[in-house]
């Protein structure tokens, strides 16, 4: 119970407690000598955010997810970060695609591209004009404002932070 009551809350008054928008941050180790840097992963570090925020994120996420759903915001080529419609699903598809094409004397000609983290470069200010644009509730879209604006980090090294 008092954790739906810290979740309405956030949600009503469209914000989060400081302490959900604190990261700390930590290099991932891979192998060898733990004194040499070059062995930890400098690309991907890890950044442990609060359980308690992870939990009220993945609700929104939902709620967010079932709102694009509903109104049919999503294209039927939407693959990836979506249930049921995994990039397997979107490799099978276009796998069938392919060799019906090829089967029946045509050609494919192909371009990959490499999207990762491509959502980590979406300017914000861009997403919260986007989510607007689909007439999101204004509460939701304060909330998601909240989450995205003043975020800190702590970087950790030994313990230390």
């Amino acid at each position: 119970m008092p954790l739906k009551i810290l979740f309405e809350t956030s949600y009503k008054l469209g914000q989060l407690p400081a302490d959900w928008k604190t990261g700390n941050i930590t290099a991932v180790f891979n192998k060898g000598n733990k004194s040499d840097p070059s062995n930890y992963t400098p690309l991907r570090p890890i950044s442990l955010t609060s359980t308690v925020c992870k939990v009220m994120e993945s609700i929104i996420r939902d709620h967010v997810m079932q709102f694009f759903f509903q109104n049919n915001y999503f294209s039927k080529n939407q693959f990836g970060f979506i249930k049921v419609r995994s990039t397997a699903i979107q490799l099978l598809c276009i796998m069938d695609e392919w060799t019906t094409l090829l089967d029946s004397g045509g050609q494919v000609d192909v371009i990959y591209t490499d999207f990762a983290q491509a959502f980590d470069m979406v300017p914000h200010r861009r997403l919260l004009s986007k989510l607007k644009s689909y007439n999101m509730n204004q509460r939701l879209l304060m909330w998601i404002q909240d989450f995205l604006c003043n975020r800190k980090q702590s970087i950790g090294d030994n313990g230390e932070f």
